[in-house]
């Protein structure tokens, strides 16, 4: 392929200016052309125009180099370059496709967020539906692309849903238009898996885990959107019931006589004494030792034990959702 002398329709030279092309480390002219094909040649020396630019100037790739010579109008020399190489085109050659290899790929299974609202080509929504051949009747995704997902599902995850229940083998079930459940992470995200190959952690305990799973199940759920706290789950702490007031007051009293034989075993109600003689007084609040043997009490205060004080709260269930920000979930076909 032909290539342009670099120096053509360029104003830099002289009006008049004579260019001659020769062959490497010779005087033998070496014919360079008006056109692209090589088959028109110019006849040198090649003058300047008027505007100081030589007109195009093709050179051939072969011998693929030149000696270039430039003088004024008057044959005075301006330069004399030698061994300049004719330049190149560049040559392009597709690269080999070959065949991929498949670990730097998306594989199928694989689950990623996505900021939009429905699933790219080759992937499908991780939304609780169903999937399965063309004629399956799926509800996210009925398509023969769907088949490797499938089978991968039905592998990976027992606990997964297929219609009509599960039959020998993911091939069978596939080919018998079955569709199965995918993952639903819908309000939902990812933790990972307990053990993953290590020892179980056990930062979220068994018991905490829905439906009696457990930490290492795959596709097992925990936690809820908002908490009730049990008795046993609020801090140690106590309520100030007060004190209790109270007034002058008295009690009905009974005295019995005594002999020497001992107190009259006599039963009665309020408080009992024992004096010389037998009597009975009803309740006296006046002050303590106005009449001997009469007055039981007066003020003071007590303690209160066993009592409720005023309780309040309303036994809701309080918000347990840390800050998130809702995305798709999507699943590689």
């Amino acid at each position: 392929m032909a290539a342009i002398w670099p120096g053509s329709r360029v104003p830099n030279f002289g009006i008049g200016d004579r260019l001659s092309f020769y062959d490497t480390a010779t005087s033998t002219p070496q014919v360079v052309y008006a056109d692209g094909a090589l088959s028109v040649a110019h006849d040198q020396p090649i003058l300047a125009d008027a505007r100081g630019m030589f007109p195009v100037i093709y050179l051939s790739p072969a011998p693929g180099s030149y000696r270039q010579k430039l003088t004024d109008a008057n044959g005075v020399l301006i330069f004399d370059d030698d061994d300049i190489d004719v330049p190149q085109s560049a040559d392009y050659e597709p690269p080999d496709p070959g065949v991929t290899d498949p670990t730097l790929l998306v594989t199928t299974g694989m689950r990623i967020g996505y900021y939009g609202t429905a699933a790219p080509t080759g992937w499908v929504r991780c939304n609780g539906r169903s999937l399965g051949s063309a004629s399956s009747g799926a509800t996210e995704r009925a398509n023969a692309d769907a088949q490797a997902l499938f089978l991968h599902l039905w592998t990976a995850d027992a606990t997964l849903a297929v219609s009509g229940g599960r039959g020998a083998s993911a091939a069978g079930d596939w080919a018998a238009n079955k569709t199965i459940a995918l993952p639903d992470y819908r309000d939902r995200i990812a933790i990972g898996l307990g053990a993953m190959g290590n020892a179980d952690i056990n930062l979220i305990p068994d018991a905490t885990v829905d439906g009696g799973e457990t930490n290492t199940t795959l596709g097992a759920t925990v936690g809820t959107a908002a908490q009730t706290l049990t008795a046993a789950q609020i801090p140690a702490h106590q309520h100030n019931a007060g004190t209790l007031l109270m007034p002058n007051h008295g009690h009905p009293a009974k005295i019995s006589a005594r002999n020497d034989s001992g107190p009259v075993q006599t039963t009665y109600g309020g408080m009992g004494l024992i004096g010389l003689g037998t009597a009975s007084y009803p309740a006296y609040t006046g002050a303590i030792g106005d009449t001997a043997g009469q007055q039981i009490g007066g003020s003071g205060t007590a303690g209160i034990t066993g009592a409720t004080a005023d309780s309040t709260g309303g036994g809701a269930s309080h918000p347990n959702v840390q800050p998130s920000l809702f995305e798709l979930v999507i699943i590689k076909l």
